[in-house]
């Protein structure tokens, strides 16, 4: 029998389906343009968006959920990508897909290399290694090392660690923080919380209502949500599984049950099976 399960109040905007409904659509697209303008500080007219299959970066050959690019006609583009699973390189990923919309600026014949500004905006389920615990938003841009005066302006990145974010609403201050606890927590709400009269996230809460989906919308989205709680269930068995080889080896070597538990994360009870 086919698993069915008990749809959430609202759409959890990791799910890629999830994430084009709420910034991916004429309908939403004020939602997209005001995230964008205040996660780069910057006043956009006009925001078209750009079709990117041409780049390659189809949920087959890769882990991102949804790649948005967006164009500007007067300041560029921008890339948002959200991030379900930890990659070490992340950074390195997003200078790389970058350079795509910049390359795709040469013309043809003699150029300046005057290039229009590509802004990239990460949004992660994980921290970035090495990062401040307690730290959820980054910024960079290309800098002169000594006196930190920017080499060049047309290149932006933000990468926001929606997974890793732990403030509670109240202590929210800036777009960012509240923008990041009701990405987070958007699955979670029962009930519409309280949004302190913010019409963005009025909004945001609006468009992702689960039952406002029309019946494909949602259709898809329970596909796409039992795929990848399948892949996260098939992900921990072989963490566990690896855990449990490698405490086998420990315990036949005589190390200690209770320093086996302490760094395989195994209960005793498990690790007295294994010893079996």
């Amino acid at each position: 029998m086919e698993q069915t399960f008990t749809p959430t109040k609202y759409v959890d905007p990791m799910v890629d389906v999830a994430f084009k409904i709420l910034f991916g659509t004429e309908k939403n697209k004020h939602l997209t343009k005001e995230l964008l303008e205040n996660v780069f500080n910057v006043r956009i007219l006009s925001l078209s968006f750009v079709n990117v299959e041409h780049h390659g970066l189809s949920l087959e050959d890769r882990n991102a959920v949804f790649d948005l690019q967006c164009e500007s006609e007067e300041l560029g583009q921008f890339l948002v990508e959200v991030q379900v699973k930890q990659q070490e390189h992340f950074p390195e990923r997003a200078l790389f897909y970058s350079c795509y919309p910049i390359l795709e600026q040469a013309p043809q014949g003699a150029w300046d290399y005057s290039i229009k500004p590509v802004f990239f905006l990460g949004i992660l389920n994980f921290k970035i290694p090495n990062s401040s615990s307690d730290t959820f938003v980054h910024r960079y841009s290309l800098l002169d090392e000594c006196t930190h005066m920017p080499m060049t302006d047309k290149v932006k990145y933000v990468f926001m660690e929606a997974g890793a974010f732990n403030k509670p609403y109240e202590s929210c201050k800036t777009f960012e923080d509240k923008f990041l606890y009701f990405f987070k927590n958007l699955p979670t709400f029962a009930e519409k919380p309280d949004t302190h009269s913010d019409q963005f996230f009025e909004d945001l809460l609006q468009a992702a209502e689960y039952l406002k989906m029309d019946l494909n919308m949602r259709t898809e989205y329970d596909v796409r949500l039992k795929t990848l709680r399948d892949n996260y269930s098939a992900d921990q068995f072989l963490i566990k599984k690896a855990k449990a080889e490698v405490a086998k080896t420990m315990l036949a070597d005589g190390v200690p049950i209770e320093t086996v538990a302490k760094y395989s994360e195994l209960s005793i009870e498990t690790l007295s099976s294994l010893a079996l």
